[in-house]
């Protein structure tokens, strides 16, 4: 009855089919969607945690900026302490009468203070009474004009007071200061006392503490008047906070250690800010990193994650395709699925067949080395220890180099021509001389019950020919040729075809005629050559050296059709 070929196809489209297609569908949604959520998961966390990062870092540096101003108003303070009660009493004409004693006694105090402070007491008229820079104030400059001089003299009390940053007249450096007033014995306006800092003192530090050249660091007076900042401006502009922008609110509010983000109206740079206090003293310090300087690792980062993601993508989308073209190829192949069951059942028995054939044949092929081995070991004399053990381990590497070649062949025969140059090696192929050994003969392939044994004959002769032959003295060379005579084809059960081999040493050592008795290298020669392979061994005594005839039936030995010489 004829095979409906329909009916199969039919069934592969039915609802298995459809169940697969629409997996099928779901597998390319989810081999784009699936890396993309993953990207977009690792993004955002790394996102967060660089953020973090940079939050603590922010707050770190933040808060050693404020110590760090903390510690120079405490310095000023003091300084400006100190002066005051020790020059509480002294009137001005005193002061000008001794100047080197009373700078001496400032420069002390600076010394003590830090360099970068610098100390002037100033008049009621304004004129510098003495310093702790010179030892006799400079003449002609006038300070009652100065913004902390005024509020000090409309000011009664004494407070000190932070004044906005100004470049000096003498230096040309730019300053603030903090300052205290002088009382004279009524409480009247006496002067001032100016403790002044270098605003590059403090450039010089935030520039060594902060993490970016961009990072903005600003000092301001609880007012909003800026006293000193990173990058520099003009001292002289009286730049003062938006009372409404991000830093104005979070001064106002009183709220520190918290992340705020606003862009600079000086440079227009967007950065993350925080708030830190200058305790006991009315000022603030603001640190500021680039929002964009801050994020830059995590984009690059961002790229990394996008060519992995993409990756990831083109590898699942190709094996979701993949995987519906197989889907397919599967309804399909429902078509005739009985047919290559069949098939491969049968497959599976001939494998099995010919699992059992080779195991059959291991098992022969190691009882035959170990059969060969025995006989080696039987027949190698045991005149002494070294001897017999080099002796042995010759005949077992000629076997061990015989199995290599059937290996590499996979068990169908070896090479006569490759066999011979295998034993032959150290005298076929020499470096800058002429061969020792020459072989000539046509393209033979050896089957594997004979190739050991061809293997012990090569071996033999060779070993004779190196301890007493041909081998053995300057000059001598070995000649191997062999051919094929008979009709292969015609009877070879019956040794219509037969191989003949024929070894000739010349240039040797002079031979008297055959040896005395039959040496053991005789023995295995004629054991190997009639017992295993049922052929015929002649061995001739010429003055020239030994010429050695075998001929073996090719019953044991087929001619095979291999491209080039054996």
């Amino acid at each position: 009855m004829p095979r409906d070929e329909s009916r199969p196809a039919a069934e592969g489209a039915g609802p298995g089919a459809a169940r697969r297609s629409v997996v099928g569908e779901l597998l390319l949604l989810a081999s784009v969607a699936f890396p993309m959520l993953v990207f977009l998961g690792v993004a955002a966390q790394d996102y967060r945690r660089t953020l973090q990062a940079a939050h603590a870092e922010l707050l770190a540096a933040a808060e050693t900026m404020a110590g760090h101003a903390r510690n120079v108003f405490r310095f000023e303070a003091l300084a400006l302490g100190a002066t005051e009660d020790w020059l509480r009493g002294v009137a001005d004409s005193d002061i000008l009468a001794s100047p080197r004693q009373y700078h001496a006694r400032l420069a002390a105090l600076k010394r003590f203070a830090g360099d970068d402070l610098g100390i002037t007491v100033i008049g009621a008229d304004g004129r510098p009474l003495v310093d702790s820079d010179r030892a006799t104030p400079p003449r002609g400059i006038d300070l009652s004009d100065r913004a902390y001089f005024r509020w000090h003299r409309d000011h009664p009390g004494g407070e000190p007071h932070v004044a906005a940053p100004l470049r000096s007249r003498v230096s040309g450096e730019t300053l603030f200061f903090l300052s205290l007033r002088r009382n004279g014995p009524g409480g009247e306006f006496a002067g001032v006392i100016a403790a002044a800092v270098r605003q590059s003192s403090f450039i010089q530090f935030w520039d060594r503490a902060a993490s970016d050249p961009l990072d903005a660091i600003s000092l301001f007076r609880d007012d909003g008047l800026l006293l000193a900042r990173r990058p520099a401006i003009d001292p002289e502009a009286g730049t003062r906070l938006d009372p409404d922008g991000p830093i104005g609110r979070a001064a106002a509010s009183g709220v520190e250690g918290r992340v705020f983000g606003s862009t600079s109206p000086i440079d227009g740079v967007e950065r993350m800010n925080v708030l830190r206090r200058i305790e006991g003293y009315p000022a603030f310090i603001v640190h500021g990193m680039p929002r964009s300087a801050v994020l830059a690792p995590w984009r690059d980062r961002l790229v990394a994650y996008g060519v992995l993601a993409g990756g990831a993508t083109a590898a699942l989308l190709s094996l979701s395709l993949l995987s519906r073209r197989r889907a397919r190829a599967l309804d399909l192949a429902n078509a005739t699925l009985e047919q290559r069951v069949e098939e491969r059942t049968a497959e599976i028995q001939a494998g099995e067949a010919r699992l059992r054939l080779l195991a059959r044949e291991v098992d022969h092929r190691a009882k035959n080395a170990l059969s060969v081995v025995q006989a080696t070991l039987r027949l190698t004399p045991r005149r002494d220890a070294e001897s017999f053990a080099a002796s042995v381990e010759g005949r077992v590497l000629a076997l061990a180099r015989a199995q290599t070649l059937l290996a590499a062949d996979q068990w169908r025969g070896a090479s006569l021509g490759t066999l011979l140059r295998t034993e032959l090696a150290p005298f076929v192929a020499r470096e800058g001389e002429g061969p020792l050994a020459e072989l000539r003969g046509p393209a033979v392939l050896v089957p594997p019950v004979a190739t050991q044994p061809l293997a012990m004959v090569a071996h033999e002769l060779a070993t004779n020919a190196v301890k007493h032959g041909a081998l053995s003295a300057p000059g001598g060379r070995v000649l191997v040729t062999w051919e094929v005579a008979g009709d292969v084809g015609a009877a070879p059960e019956g040794g219509a075809g037969r191989l003949r081999l024929r070894w000739e040493e010349r240039g040797g050592p002079p031979v008297a005629g055959p040896p005395a008795q039959r040496g053991f290298g005789s023995r295995v020669l004629q054991s190997v050559v009639r017992g295993q392979l049922g052929g015929r061994l002649d061995l001739h005594w010429h003055a020239g050296g030994l010429v050695a005839e075998l001929e073996v039936p090719l019953s044991a030995v087929a001619r095979a059709g291999m491209a080039g010489a054996g």
